[in-house]
């Protein structure tokens, strides 16, 4: 075999080696997602960060929206939930204005929603308080939640028609943010993975804070 032949073939085997996967990384990569599994004995939920940072920004914008149109109209509006009775998915959200004439909070947006595959938890996770950020700060993870508050509920129809119950927040014609019930400085709210349940290990979430003073949001991620 001539030199120019052997070198051919030696960079073919070394082009082979860099794209493929050796059996050691293999079972690396298996032992890791083994061990990842057996966390605290429950599922691993991570979920696309792509769904999530988008159901997010779309639901905090809506949050910012409706405190500038009770700044603008001078009048209070409410950010709507619907809670869905038994383990329903918590996912659809609407606002309502208050109508001066009519003594009555009327609709005042359509029907919308998270992404497939997301939900708010009815309760503040304990993963949550066990995250980086509120390690840091601890403030972060103290507050009210919205969707555990026993006062701010009415009921009204949901998409379909049909009766639903829905918790709220709403905002003041000075921008400040109340929900009845609630005592402390911040409201809070969870976004995570569907199927994750009490127990698990979820990675990947969202946290959004109200400042009840000031009406801003802050969202928190781990």
């Amino acid at each position: 075999m001539n030199r120019r032949c052997y070198r051919q073939k030696t960079e073919r085997l070394q082009e082979a080696k860099r794209g493929g996967f050796t059996l050691m990384e293999m079972l690396t990569v298996l032992t890791v997602i083994v061990l990842l599994m057996g966390l605290s004995g429950g599922a691993v939920y991570v979920l696309n960060s792509t769904g999530l940072n988008t159901s997010t920004r779309n639901f905090a914008d809506f949050v910012n929206f409706c405190r500038s149109e009770a700044i603008a109209r001078h009048t209070a509006v409410r950010v709507g939930i619907v809670v869905p009775r038994g383990n329903g998915v918590i996912r659809d959200y609407s606002a309502w204005e208050w109508n001066r004439k009519r003594r009555q909070f009327e609709q005042m947006s359509e029907w919308t929603g998270l992404t497939s595959g997301l939900s708010f938890t009815r309760t503040l996770p304990v993963y949550v308080r066990g995250a980086s950020y509120a390690a840091e700060d601890a403030s972060s993870v103290r507050g009210d939640y919205i969707l555990d508050l026993a006062e701010n509920t009415f009921t009204t129809k949901g998409i379909d028609g049909q009766a639903v119950e829905v918790k709220f927040f709403q905002f003041t014609p000075s921008g400040r943010v109340e929900a009845p019930g609630a005592e402390m400085r911040n409201l809070s709210l969870v976004i995570q993975p569907v199927e994750a349940t009490e127990g698990d290990q979820v990675f990947n979430w969202s946290q959004i804070n109200l400042d009840t003073l000031t009406g801003r949001y802050r969202i928190y991620r781990p």
